[in-house]
């Protein structure tokens, strides 16, 4: 009974988590990367003279493009935040099974957990990115050193997402055995 309970709530939570991270991770990287494109894209455009009606327009690109960015970061964070999630909750809950049932040190199993979470996050969220944007690219004429580089920013911050949240599961797991 334990390990099924154990099994779920590893699992649905660790899913709840990499969705909610992913949509607020992508849609911030999302904003950023769009307009730091933008401003790449203005930069290029040197030299020119900054006028002050121009100052609306700018800000109103800079919250278009955030928009934009939002939501296209959303669309690739919130497939991947889900799936990566879930399979860090069911990875969780089998390591947990296997090494820390009984719990004995809480302290070292909140640090197990954070490690486990962040390399295996980061590296399954690389790879589900860099699926999602060979899947939208022209692969005849794709960059594929570039698409690595670039989606490896968005993992790595869903490698420190899921180290930090899976406090939220080693906690819970924690309760758990204390009710025990």
């Amino acid at each position: 009974m334990i390990l099924l309970k154990l099994l779920w709530g590893t699992t649905w939570r660790g899913g709840a988590l990499g969705l909610l991270a992913g949509a607020m991770g992508g849609a911030g990287y999302g904003a950023l990367f769009a307009n730091v494109l933008f401003a790449f894209g203005v930069i290029a455009q040197a030299p020119f003279e900054v006028k002050p009606q121009d100052v609306v327009g700018a800000l109103f690109a800079v919250m278009l493009f955030g928009l934009i960015g939002s939501v296209i970061g959303a669309m690739f964070g919130v497939p991947t935040g889900l799936v990566v999630g879930i399979a860090n909750g069911l990875l969780l809950g089998v390591m947990t099974r296997a090494f820390f049932y009984p719990l004995k040190n809480a302290q070292q199993y909140r640090r197990v957990v954070a490690g486990v979470s962040a390399i295996f996050t980061g590296v399954l969220a690389w790879l589900c990115f860099f699926s999602i944007m060979l899947f939208y690219a022209n692969r005849a004429a794709a960059d594929v050193a570039a698409l690595a580089v670039i989606v490896a920013i968005p993992a790595l911050i869903a490698g420190v997402g899921a180290g930090l949240t899976s406090r939220l599961i080693a906690q819970w797991y924690s309760k758990l055995e204390a009710g025990n």
